[in-house]
């Protein structure tokens, strides 16, 4: 299993370079916007959703059960969809944003494009974040199948995505995207994978560099929109016709 998780994020690493053969954003430029992403990550909006999340989780982890919450959803049709998001959440959500970032170069659409890459400069991101703090806390499992139960990925990484969406394509995406990280978090706990202070510590890690990606595009944007040198001419009383660049 540990080889076929390496094999599968170096399919993935791979796939995401691959696209700036294609895409509109070359290599470098898909370096310089991640290098702007980390740095919004400490912008006031950021750091107010880390702040949050990490007092939210902080009296989450005081007064949750530590045996856990697993089964607190039943084990009817809710369990099922929280199986699915279990098998869909994690790193195929990755290669998922991957692929809308090929699907829109392929097909000339700049929105889609555009979001495909936020979503995967976010989820690189974020994904790279929650798993060097499972690493440094080892955190058991409620279920005790692993110690990498802090914080939750597929917490974090849904709830990026709903972020960006949201940001993208207005309430139509974001709202959405945004139930499916509630439940998703929710379905981490009754799987007996997290405990409640893991799924509200990583929602916050993924707001927060959702936020940041968001922030690092637009400001891009205006920035392009304000430097684009525009040819013309004008008019004026004192000094009569002239050309402007």
């Amino acid at each position: 299993m540990p080889g076929r998780n390496k094999l599968i994020r170096g399919c993935f690493f791979s796939l995401i370079f691959l696209l700036s053969s294609f895409s509109s954003v070359s290599a470098g430029d898909f370096l310089h916007f991640m290098g702007k992403d980390f740095h919004e990550l400490f912008s006031t909006r950021s750091l107010l959703a880390t702040g949050l999340g990490g007092s939210a989780g902080s009296a989450a982890f005081m007064l949750e059960d530590k045996s856990g919450y697993e089964g607190f959803m039943g084990n009817g049709f809710l369990r099922d969809y929280a199986e699915v998001c279990d098998a869909a959440f994690g790193l195929p959500l990755l290669g998922a944003s991957s692929i809308m970032w090929a699907g829109g170069a392929l097909a000339n659409s700049n929105g889609i494009e555009n979001a495909g890459q936020m979503l995967t400069e976010g989820l690189l991101i974020t994904y790279g974040m929650t798993g060097v703090l499972k690493l440094a806390t080892a955190r058991t499992r409620p279920d005790g199948s692993g110690a990498d139960s802090f914080p939750s990925g597929h917490s974090a990484g849904t709830a990026c995505a709903a972020v960006i969406l949201w940001d993208r394509f207005g309430p139509g995406a974001g709202i959405p995207a945004t139930a499916v990280a509630v439940f998703t978090a929710l379905s981490r706990v009754t799987l007996g994978k997290h405990f409640p202070s893991d799924v509200i510590a990583g929602a916050a890690i993924g707001i927060s560099v959702g936020l940041a990606v968001t922030k690092a595009h637009n400001d891009d944007s205006n920035s392009s929109r304000l430097v684009q040198p525009t040819p013309g001419i004008q008019w004026s009383s004192p000094g009569g016709f002239g050309v402007y660049f």
